[in-house]
């Protein structure tokens, strides 16, 4: 349609232009003259008048002419204009675009609105949403980069941060200097000047979503927060998703523009099957009017499922439109949803495939990531007679047929796949169904289980050499039904269990197979997902997984239950049972009182509950024993080295402290483990906000969050944010301020009680009473829960005394001696000076105070605090540079 409206254009540009430059250049009134003898009159004066007028107006409908034909060139990308390249393409709706006009004039709207910047077209599956962006953004001439989610990629920051660079120009000297965080790249991109419009697409986003709808990486959860609320540009993304995400601590999703889209109503949904089947007969075009729209209300309006309906009709000579039309009322009466209808066509659709683009169709569910033709057709011909076996040629041909309907394919049609849950669908049996048929499934499972094995194992550095990539091989195991492979498959990939920090990728399969592997790995599955329950909040699952793995070790191996008892020790001493917690270190050291590695965990858990309780000095000697006791290895040392670290910040020792965190980087440089980069980063950034070196401190922290979240590392993300937090609010940055702690929060349980006052106090000077009054009685409800499990808790104490100052200013709510007494009892009697602490709890009491009014009525807690504080130098002089430091005080 487009290249006939072109080569009209062209021609009458042509014709235009001829016919212009010949009035122009020639002299009509002269040629009539000739031709009829008259050289005079008012005809020859009308005609010489109309011969200029009609020049004039022949060159301006030519240039017109052409200038459309210019446009129409460049909108479907065969002309100069900006380029529409695509990264990856999704399975399309085929056929003909209908309908969608207000859809199209929303999303049209929303490109050339320079205030949005983030677009969520969001509908269910096989209604058009790709087809939709992909139309309006070729006929508005911006270009575009187009990321398809697979199984095998997900797209990042560092994906935006690509893209950004892509059509940025130079970059000043102000922001010429950024941190090496992700998220500090895409500031400083967001900053820089982009030369042309340009749109990101990301398709297929449901599959970054975890179950309660939130992306999976959090970082690119921040990305898209920042992207929304950052400085303008000229780059749009937009987000292709079936389901409509939820922020995760940021408001991106409701700050974007969402569009939504369902299924066509009949009228256009007459047109589409229409068009669709061409010249072809006996299709879903040929039913009458009645049955046309009960079968549009059976799919629901859905363009794919449409085609879908064809190809069975096409592919089965058994079934006309008609039997199939009633077929398919039947399904949806019994189905009760569209996407259940959708399932039952996806499995009467392979059913009418031929044998061989059958096992074609099985092979690809099988793997359920992307594979190539070579590797499809090694599962396909496996087991079978030479003879009967596929030419590679052959299957790539069927892979491509069956990308149209059936399959996905990469922009290149050199990749295929099913997203997991179509996968499962596939090839799921029935308690009904055959031995034979649930062997055979069971036997292709596992073949493609082996391979992708041995994928993994022969390139580590392919496109595949991605975790993400991996669960398709353990979901292939559990698919056939064999947890034991699929256990030993998640103990090759996830090395961080052996090293006490599983992948989180992994939680879902450990939780399928718990009960279901052999009982001497039961133990170590639990032990797990106990740190992958607490890294996500659960606790009480977390305490139900680690008191199984202690059910199920045996009583000859000490050492194993030993190290377990460290782990629920880590978790009670998180949610405040610092005495329960100190019982389960104790425990530990006396069932492997030789063992290093458990010796050293223990005697670090002990220290943590002593400083808890203010007892600095003998966790400082805890911590120097264990830090002896520990093995050479960086994983064992630098998590004791930055402990005492932080310790010595506290207690303002910065003679001990500035050599042992230049062992520690020499430490983490031997070692690539981005976890212990983190933790680094992240104890440094506390040492030089504690010396008043914030620049440092804030690129530091900004590194630390970086590598932290890619690793899930709840604890060093929740600790080097509240560092920035607190930098922002000696910058009287507060808005900054605050949202630094609102994503801390995204990380935190019960004890995070320090971030909750950095956000109370941000949202306080932003002028947002109600959010941080919400703030402060969440700090009050957690921190009198906590001083309740252990009276000893000073840190609790003291954030307690926050909580009431905060109370005490609301009007007409009575004094402080609450808030006093809540201070005075973190000072106990086996409480130790801790000069950092004691200045930050007042730096925030004074920022806390809004005005002159406020800080006078706080002027009791402020001169408590600062007598505090005098004593405790007194006894501790430590050094000049003294600024209120950010730390962890749970």
């Amino acid at each position: 349609m487009l290249q006939r409206v072109k080569a009209r254009l062209l021609w009458v540009a042509v014709a235009s232009l001829t016919l212009g430059a010949l009035l122009a250049f020639g002299d009509l009134p002269a040629w009539w003259a000739t031709l009829t003898g008259v050289n005079e009159g008012s005809f020859l004066r009308f005609l010489d008048l109309g011969d200029k007028m009609a020049s004039i107006l022949s060159l301006l409908v030519g240039v017109a002419a052409l200038l459309l034909a210019v446009a129409q060139a460049r909108r479907s990308g065969t002309g100069p204009g900006p380029p529409a390249t695509l990264t990856e393409q999704a399975r399309q709706v085929a056929g003909f675009f209908v309908d969608r006009r207000l859809e199209r004039l929303r999303l049209r709207w929303a490109l050339h609105d320079r205030r949005s910047r983030l677009i969520l077209v969001h509908g269910p599956p096989g209604v058009g949403k790709t087809e939709l962006v992909r139309q309006v953004l070729i006929k508005a001439g911006i270009g575009h980069n187009w990321h398809l989610v697979t199984p095998a990629f997900s797209p990042g920051v560092d994906t935006i941060v690509r893209e950004f660079d892509a059509v940025s120009g130079p970059r000043g000297d102000a922001i010429s200097h950024p941190d090496e965080s992700p998220i500090g790249r895409l500031e400083v991109a967001l900053r820089s000047h982009v030369t042309r419009r340009h749109v990101i697409v990301i398709d297929s986003v449901e599959r970054l979503l975890d179950a309660d709808r939130q992306l999976i990486d959090l970082s690119f959860d921040e990305a898209l927060d920042l992207i929304t609320s950052g400085p303008g540009h000229r780059v749009k993304v937009v987000l292709v998703t079936e389901r409509l995400p939820v922020a995760a601590g940021g408001r991106w999703v409701g700050k974007a523009r969402q569009i939504a889209v369902d299924g066509l109503p009949l009228e256009h949904f007459r047109t589409f099957v229409a068009e669709s089947a061409h010249d072809r007969t006996n299709l879903l075009a040929s039913l009458d009017d009645r049955k046309l729209a009960e079968v549009c209300r059976d799919l629901g309006g859905r363009p794919r499922l449409a085609q879908l309906f064809d190809a069975i009709v096409e592919s089965d000579h058994h079934r006309t439109a008609l039997t199939l039309a009633a077929e398919l009322h039947n399904w949806a009466a019994r189905a009760g949803s569209v996407d259940g209808v959708g399932d039952r066509l996806r499995s009467e659709m392979a059913a009418a495939f031929r044998s061989d683009r059958r096992r074609i169709y099985r092979a690809v569910a099988a793997f359920g990531a992307p594979v190539d033709a070579a590797t499809v057709t090694a599962l396909v011909n496996e087991g079978r007679d030479r003879d009967d076996q596929l030419d590679t040629g052959d299957v790539r041909d069927e892979l491509v047929e069956l990308s149209r309907h059936a399959i996905h394919a990469d922009r290149a049609g050199r990749l295929f796949f099913l997203a997991p849950a179509e996968a499962r669908r596939v090839l799921a049996w029935e308690a009904g169904d055959g031995l034979e048929k649930i062997g055979a499934i069971r036997q292709l499972l596992e073949n493609a289980a082996e391979a992708l094995r041995r994928r993994r194992n022969a390139d580590l550095h392919g496109d595949w050499a991605d975790p993400q990539a991996w669960l398709a091989e353990v979901d292939a195991w559990l698919r056939a039904d064999m947890p034991v492979p699929a256990f030993r498959s998640i103990e090759e990939i996830d090395s961080g269990a052996r090293t006490g920090s599983p992948m989180m990728l992994f939680r879902a399969a450990r939780q399928r197979i718990a009960d279901r592997i052999e009982p001497t790995d039961q133990a170590a599955n639990y032990n797990a997902l106990g740190y992958l329950f607490r890294a996500s909040g659960d606790y009480r699952s977390a305490h139900d997984a680690y008191g199984s793995a202690l059910a199920g070790i045996p009583d000859d191996q000490p050492a194993w239950k030993a190290a377990v008892y460290v782990n629920r020790a880590d978790l009670l001493w998180a949610q405040g049972y610092v005495d329960r917690a100190f019982n389960d270190f104790e425990s530990a050291l006396r069932l492997a009182p030789v063992n290093p590695s458990v010796v050293a965990r223990a005697l670090s858990g002990k220290a943590r509950c002593r400083r808890r309780e203010g007892k600095f000095a003998e966790a400082e000697d805890l911590l120097v024993n264990a830090l002896r006791r520990a093995g050479g290895q960086p994983r064992e040392t630098v998590p004791i080295a930055v402990r005492l670290v932080r310790l010595y910040v506290e207690t303002e020792q910065w003679q001990e402290a500035e050599p042992l965190i230049s062992r520690i980087r020499e430490s983490t440089e031997r070692d690539d483990s981005s976890a212990l980069r983190a933790a680094y980063l992240d104890t440094l950034a506390d040492l030089r906000l504690a010396r008043g070196q914030w620049d440092e401190a804030l690129r530091a922290a900004r590194d630390a969050v970086g590598l932290a979240l890619p690793v899930h590392d709840p604890v060093t993300a929740l600790q080097a944010r509240s560092t920035i937090c607190v930098i922002r609010m000696h910058q009287g940055k507060f808005e900054q301020a605050a949202r630094e702690a609102m994503l801390a929060r995204r990380y935190s349980g019960s004890d995070a009680l320090i971030v909750i006052a950095l956000q109370g106090v941000a949202l306080r000077r932003m002028s947002r009473p109600d959010e941080a009054r919400r703030a402060f009685d969440e700090l009050l409800r957690q921190a009198d829960m906590r001083t309740r499990r252990s009276n000893r808790d000073f840190a609790a104490w003291a954030l307690l005394g926050i909580a009431r100052c905060a109370v005490a200013l609301k009007p007409g709510t009575g004094s402080l001696d609450a808030a006093v007494a809540a201070f005075t009892h973190a000072q106990h009697p086996q409480a130790e000076p801790a000069p950092a602490i004691t200045r930050l709890m007042l730096f925030l009491v004074e920022t806390m105070a809004v005005d002159d009014d406020e800080r006078q009525l706080l002027r009791p807690v402020l001169g408590w605090l600062r007598r505090g504080l005098e004593q405790q130098l007194t006894a501790d002089p430590g050094e000049d540079h003294r600024r209120p430091s950010r730390r962890d005080v749970n």
